[in-house]
């Protein structure tokens, strides 16, 4: 029981150090919805003419440096997140003294940058999705090792307090986190996370109180992304991370998807140890025998690296 909470205790120590860092400002009231419609009709409008030429030519330019890029057998993906972030910030900042959102509210141009995200990744995401130099390796083997720890981890081998058990709550949290896949802009993805979190979340602070349930969070989120294990995970988590804008990646949202990585990254890499009454025999044997006894290594992921 005490490897299992040290082994976690880290993964609760770097989130800390991140709260610290990250959420000193009370928490931004959530964006109004968006209205994607809304903004490509102003994009329609005939004084928006020469800003849809440039997101359309920088839509190509990606496009075709990713062609340039898998021709020459190289990752590109890093350096395409660098370039839309600079691009989505640019141009949404002109928005404020542009024409067609002439007597906007603050509201509104920042759903106008909502649309602008979506419309340009949705555009680009056969060409920016899983492109990383080892975001399909990391995908199969991740999922993989998860498939196999489903075999025998159970939520009392994460120390999860009775107390915490919501069987029915944490299917809905599975069920959220398994939509994932079926969207292409970073921000409906990122939703399905915050959705996820927030079942969890709910249900402990309802079972326990307002911070009652704190300790058993990342051990129950872990359990959720244990049984769920949808595909492609780890491409989800560098695709929002890469093309997400750095501005919206705040408070709530920023906290949680940082308790998503690091759920990740604890199923990607625990051994026996980090696991209460597992037997590292029965661990190693049964994880030699599907292939992923060795733990992943995401050192060199774009969250934490400038290069592929």
């Amino acid at each position: 029981r005490q490897h299992t909470k040290n082994h976690l205790q880290i993964f609760r120590t770097r989130l800390v150090l991140f709260n610290n860092n990250k959420m000193s400002t009370p928490p931004t009231p959530p964006p109004p919805p968006l209205t994607f419609q809304t903004f490509l009709e102003k994009m329609r409008q005939q004084s928006a003419g020469s800003l849809v030429r440039e997101v359309k030519t920088f839509i190509a330019s990606i496009a075709d440096a990713d062609d340039a890029d898998a021709r020459a057998s190289r990752g590109g993906a890093q350096k395409h997140g660098v370039a839309v972030q600079a691009f989505l910030a640019r141009i949404e900042a002109s928005f404020a003294t542009h024409p067609a959102w002439k007597g906007s509210t603050p509201a509104e141009l920042d759903a106008s940058g909502e649309g602008l995200e979506k419309y340009i990744m949705t555009k680009l995401y056969a060409k920016t999705f899983g492109r990383g130099a080892r975001d399909a390796e990391r995908d199969a083997a991740l999922h993989a090792r998860i498939a196999a720890l489903r075999t025998f981890i159970e939520a009392k081998h994460l120390d999860i307090a009775e107390t915490s058990h919501a069987a029915a709550s944490w299917a809905l949290a599975e069920s959220e986190l398994g939509k994932i896949n079926q969207f292409k802009a970073p921000r409906d993805k990122l939703v399905c996370v915050l959705n996820t979190c927030r079942i969890i979340n709910n249900t402990l602070t309802t079972r326990q109180g307002s911070d009652g349930g704190a300790d058993d969070f990342l051990p129950v989120l872990i359990y959720v992304v244990l049984r769920a294990n949808p595909p492609q995970l780890e491409s989800n988590v560098q695709y929002i991370t890469r093309f997400r804008a750095e501005s919206r990646l705040v408070s709530e949202a920023a906290y949680f998807f940082t308790n998503l990585i690091s759920a990740v990254q604890f199923l990607g890499q625990a051994t026996a140890a980090g696991f209460t009454g597992i037997d590292q025999e029965m661990f190693d044997g049964v994880m030699r025998e599907a292939g992923v006894l060795e733990p992943i290594d995401f050192s060199s992921s774009s969250s934490t690296s400038s290069s592929e």
